[in-house]
């Protein structure tokens, strides 16, 4: 369609997806390859992580325990130098922390910067004046936490507070 009233707008938007895919009626493969081909991902933008976690609260999703860390952006002390990629540490506790911590849902980065929320570390803590150093530069402050956070939190199937675990 070139041109239609508002109502029939409406309607087509009650009927098809953006896509023409008809919400009701029955389709065959024919009919699905054509509604593919129309479909690209050129003009697609990513979902920012903080608006599928509103959706996935406003619709309980967030009562599973595989989302329990979903609206954490979080920095392990996984690097023999903060915030060098390149230094990572292999072998130790913490690289199965980030993968318990991704594994329910939340984002793990390696440049320790501006929206980060907390800082995990395990028993090695020669980077903790850094860290606090580096956190005063920052208008948003993460918590340093015990790795301990994350395992009581996965055991108990909820967060746990995190006044205990800092560090």
């Amino acid at each position: 369609m070139i041109h239609m009233a508002p109502d029939t707008k409406q309607h087509f938007a009650c009927e098809y997806d953006r896509y023409g895919d008809s919400y009701t009626a029955n389709t065959d493969v024919t009919q699905l390859k054509e509604v593919f081909s129309r479909i690209s991902n050129e003009n697609d933008e990513k979902m920012p992580l903080d608006m599928i976690a509103d959706l996935e609260e406003r619709y309980l999703w967030n009562s599973s325990p595989l989302c329990m860390f979903r609206q954490n952006t979080i920095y392990l002390d996984l690097y023999a130098v903060v915030n060098d990629p390149s230094t990572k540490t292999h072998g130790i506790m913490l690289s199965i922390r980030a993968l318990e911590l991704r594994f329910h849902g939340a984002k793990i980065v390696s440049q320790l910067k501006e929206g980060v929320s907390h800082v995990i570390m395990g028993e090695d803590h020669s980077h903790v004046k850094e860290m606090k150093a580096l956190r005063r530069t920052f208008e948003k402050k993460f918590k340093i936490l015990s790795e301990l956070w994350v395992t009581d939190s996965i055991k108990e199937g909820k967060l746990q507070n995190e006044n205990p675990y800092l560090i």
